[in-house]
């Protein structure tokens, strides 16, 4: 009991310390998602090896058995949900997000989140953690990202957890109206947080601000062959 009890201690003063000296000073004022990245254990998503470096403002592996993929740093996905502006009875698409951190996060702002991911093993990993937390508004599913989650949307929000070379249009087309898109862009060898918002048939976008994140090959254009 003394054991567990000093565990919650230490993990509630590390996701107090990665709020207060990391996210907050990385101009993330968004009370409400502040307040569920100071609440949820991510380190429970990451794998056992480096789970010591779960609150460190880093990039960091998450893996299910063979497949793994890579996590934003804690401010970089903040500063990507703050722009997402994400409300209560939203409908949320998480694309690349692993083994569920930046779900069960965005579960706490909004009324759906569909994880989408390229292979099953990581839902069913996610799936697996948000029962342990008692989260029952996220559901994973797998599937080739680019192409997203037509037949479960439209969306209010569509979060894509990585750097991307090019944004399909299948996506944009899986917006609400006023539906919101925020992603992070490779454009002139800069990397740039985008928010795309829809306005009736046409799209709002806007380059928010420099932001680095794990590129997501996927989503790299398909090589044209001339003859």
């Amino acid at each position: 009991m003394v054991a567990t009890q000093l565990n919650d201690d230490i993990g509630a003063q590390a996701r107090f310390n990665m709020v207060e000296c990391q996210i907050k000073p990385g101009g993330v004022r968004d009370y409400r998602l502040t307040l569920h990245l100071a609440r949820l254990p991510r380190e429970v998503f990451v794998s056992s090896d480096v789970r010591d470096l779960a609150y460190a403002d880093l990039e960091i592996e998450c893996m299910a058995g063979e497949a793994n993929r890579t996590l934003l740093t804690p401010t970089a996905f903040a500063r990507l949900a703050e722009l997402a502006d994400v409300q209560a009875d939203d409908v949320v698409l998480d694309i690349a997000g692993g083994t569920g951190y930046s779900a069960a996060v965005l579960a706490g702002l909004a009324s759906t989140v569909i994880l989408l991911e390229d292979d099953e093993s990581l839902g069913e990993k996610a799936s697996a953690i948000w029962q342990d937390l008692g989260i029952d508004n996220a559901v994973a599913v797998s599937g080739a990202l680019p192409l997203g989650q037509a037949k479960q949307g439209p969306f209010d929000v569509i979060l894509i957890n990585g750097c991307i070379a090019e944004l399909p249009e299948a996506l944009l087309g899986q917006l609400t109206e006023g539906g919101r898109l925020v992603c992070v862009q490779w454009v002139d060898g800069v990397s740039k947080a985008h928010n795309y918002r829809r306005i009736g048939d046409s799209f709002a976008a806007r380059a928010a601000f420099d932001l680095s994140a794990p590129r997501l090959t996927s989503f790299d254009p398909v090589p044209v062959f001339e003859f």
